[in-house]
């Protein structure tokens, strides 16, 4: 196989990590001669600096710019800094490039996403009725099309709930006055609709895998939150193994003919210990570093199968095995901010970009 030069978005690694700099992480520990280029949009994410962050960084346009601000971005920066694959981390980003694979195609970067009908389909707005297909439940979930819906609805289940937006943010309110200050501002970050969910007393699961395309998987893995933010992600979680979660996510996975990586988040009911699927995310998850760590290194796998179209068997991550965050600092030049921040504003100006051997 060719050296790897592949793509990776989401290098942040601070409060609330995205997943790219695991991910890169996870493919050098496979290829350790693999070039890794990081797609930032913002100049501060912190994986840019670490010691083992990306080889070149460039700046990227917000998807809100539009598909063709961003493939035209995308195109000037493969021109500049070659690479074959590209794995997007966000997922604003998975929702716009699942519609322009074709495209991506063109410009001689591969990628493994799941179509945009699957998405639409997987969204949180269908999520009942996708579950109901796969012999899941699901909490209660009202759909509203703007804030009056949704305080109507609130007030119909009882306060608390959880308010979500389409792609991000879930906050619980208590009162309607939190309920509409919330939902204006999902509405101005994200858009329509709006999800009103029952809150659960439960565990919270996460399951990981490949999806094949075909009803398949190359490989999942779970694992139980030991420790929740005050943003709800895990910042410690035990590796297990569950046949029930294992069924579900095999079910899943034959509905929707996923393809390409996918996180599925579940609350273990207090009282009935029921499994109760609450988002399905179309991507790898933050803690995609912890089971390449344990042997099952699920980026290094996508490699693979988008290079030779076969990856070998994901071993099942040992069960009782746990990781926690921590803190550390990193370090950079005051050089390489600048160059970022000046290729940021706006995504015509994108002459300055800071690329530098990390290795």
């Amino acid at each position: 196989m060719k050296p790897v030069r592949i793509a990776v978005s989401g290098m942040h690694r601070g409060d609330n990590p995205q997943p790219g700099a695991s991910i890169a992480g996870a493919i050098r520990q496979a290829w350790p001669e693999a070039f890794v280029v990081g797609l930032v949009y913002n100049a501060f994410e912190s994986g840019v600096y670490a010691a083992d962050g990306p080889d070149a960084c460039h700046a990227m346009p917000y998807p809100t710019a539009g598909l063709a601000a961003y493939l035209t971005r995308l195109a000037e920066v493969r021109a500049a800094t070659p690479f074959d694959w590209f794995i997007p981390t966000l997922d604003a980003e998975v929702v716009m490039l699942a519609e322009a694979v074709p495209e991506l195609v063109a410009l001689g970067i591969g990628v493994c996403l799941p179509d945009a009908a699957t998405l639409l389909r997987c969204g949180k707005a269908k999520l009942a009725e996708l579950a109901a297909r796969c012999g899941v439940a699901t909490p209660n979930t009202a759909v509203a099309r703007d804030v009056g819906e949704a305080l109507e609805h609130a007030e119909a289940a009882g306060y608390p709930v959880y308010l979500k937006g389409p792609l991000y943010d879930a906050t619980l309110v208590q009162s309607p006055a939190a309920l509409a200050a919330a939902g204006a501002a999902i509405l101005a970050d994200w858009g329509p609709p709006l999800m009103v969910q029952e809150p659960l007393l439960g565990t919270e699961f996460n399951v990981m895998g490949l999806g094949d395309g075909a009803g398949g998987l190359l490989g999942s893995c779970a694992v139980r939150k030991l420790i929740v933010s005050d943003k709800g992600k895990g910042n410690g979680s035990v590796m297990v193994r569950d046949a029930r979660l294992e069924q579900i996510t095999r079910r899943v996975m034959a509905e929707t003919r996923w393809t390409g990586p996918f996180e599925l988040e579940f609350i273990r009911g207090q009282r009935d210990d029921a499994y109760r699927l609450i988002e399905i995310n179309p991507r790898f998850p933050a803690w995609v570093g912890f089971p390449a760590q344990l042997g099952a290194n699920f980026p290094a796998a996508w490699v693979e199968w988008m290079c030779t179209g076969s990856c070998r068997p994901l071993p099942v991550p040992p069960p009782g095995r746990f990781f926690l965050r921590h803190q550390i600092e990193v370090t950079g030049d005051m050089g390489q901010v600048s160059s970022l921040l000046e290729a940021m504003p706006d995504a015509s100006n994108h002459d300055l970009t800071y690329i530098s051997s990390l290795s």
